[in-house]
């Protein structure tokens, strides 16, 4: 069963290709967040270089966000075109999900920098939590738990909280540099497939325009 998976929340464009548990092809593009010129014509150069066409895909896996906005507009929309008019399944996954398959403890706290000195923080145990302010180990009882805080690259707000929650507690700050993607694969398709029309991107925050309504 071969799946593309689509990120374009982020500066760089990744795609990849995957045959059940086995990946095929991994493109990462430095594109400076221009992903809308270069996704469609990298979708087909991962095809030609695997020798396989369009129709041969049977599932799309794309990140929702969050992320930027212009870049996972451009993903959604382009994985829900191929997934609508090819008539293929289409899951999604939370970019803080993604982030905590990469740890198994107790508690993972994904963190995700945004470009005004924000984070987006997803808190994962029994059930999820997630908030963007004030967070304390008091408010999500997380003491003599072992936790996992996981984020992408350099990022302050990460080693800030790793500070700050690292008393009574058994942290772990674990920094990586991109998604092991079979693992993300996985993950979104042992979920439901979705609606391709339900599909809908993650932004967290409204666009300037939005805001001056």
């Amino acid at each position: 069963m071969r799946t593309l998976f689509i990120d374009s929340s982020r500066k760089s464009l990744s795609v990849a290709l995957a045959n059940d548990d086995k990946l095929i092809f991994i493109s990462n593009i430095d594109s400076h967040s221009k992903h809308s010129n270069y996704l469609l014509s990298e979708i087909k150069n991962i095809l030609t270089k695997s020798n396989i066409s369009i129709n041969d895909i049977d599932n799309y896996v794309v990140l929702i966000g969050p992320g930027s906005f212009t870049g996972i507009r451009v993903g959604v929309t382009v994985a829900k075109t191929l997934a609508w008019t090819l008539s293929k399944k289409i899951y999604t996954l939370n970019n803080l999900e993604a982030l905590k398959l990469h740890a198994n403890n107790d508690i993972v706290i994904s963190v995700i920098p945004d470009k005004k000195d924000n984070s987006y923080v997803g808190i994962y145990s029994d059930s999820i939590v997630e908030d963007y302010i004030n967070i304390t180990s008091e408010k999500f009882n997380i003491s003599n738990r072992s936790i996992s805080i996981v984020t992408m690259g350099e990022n302050e707000f990460a080693k800030t909280l790793y500070e700050k929650l690292n008393v009574n507690n058994n942290i772990d700050l674990k920094v990586i540099n991109d998604y092991d993607y079979i693992k993300l694969i996985k993950y979104a398709l042992s979920k439901n497939a979705v609606n391709v029309h339900g599909v809908k991107p993650i932004y967290l925050k409204k666009i300037d325009a939005e805001k001056k309504k």
